[in-house]
């Protein structure tokens, strides 16, 4: 690996300042571009976050009022596995295993399409 190169420094007004080249300068400011970018999108993919989270509990306090026993319609469970497979025996209890399931590798938060 090579080292990294030490930054020349002056002495400007009594203040230690750094020296770069124009062209080490240009690279900084883009990185800190993108680095501003990153932190508004990870702003927004936070706000979304809540949104669906939010969501979720909404959903979760809704299916409080529907009754056990009502069988649930053929689907894989959002496990990957056989389709049409009736995989809850009760639509209220199914939807709230999927809402509680930890999202897994390979998946897109832990559900495949219904």
């Amino acid at each position: 690996m090579s080292r990294r190169p030490e930054p020349r420094r002056m002495i400007i007004g009594g203040e230690e300042a750094v020296v770069v080249a124009p062209e080490e300068y240009e690279r900084l400011a883009t990185t800190r571009r993108q680095v501003g970018a990153q932190g508004a999108r990870i702003r927004v993919l936070k706000h979304e976050l809540q949104h669906a989270l939010a969501l979720l509990t909404a959903v979760e306090s809704l299916l409080a009022d529907v009754p056990h026993g009502r069988p649930g319609p053929p689907f894989d469970g959002g496990g990957g596995g056989d389709a049409g497979h009736p995989a809850a025996s009760c639509v209220r209890c199914g939807l709230l295993e999927l809402i509680h399931r930890r999202p897994s590798a390979g998946t897109r938060g832990g559900l495949t399409a219904l």
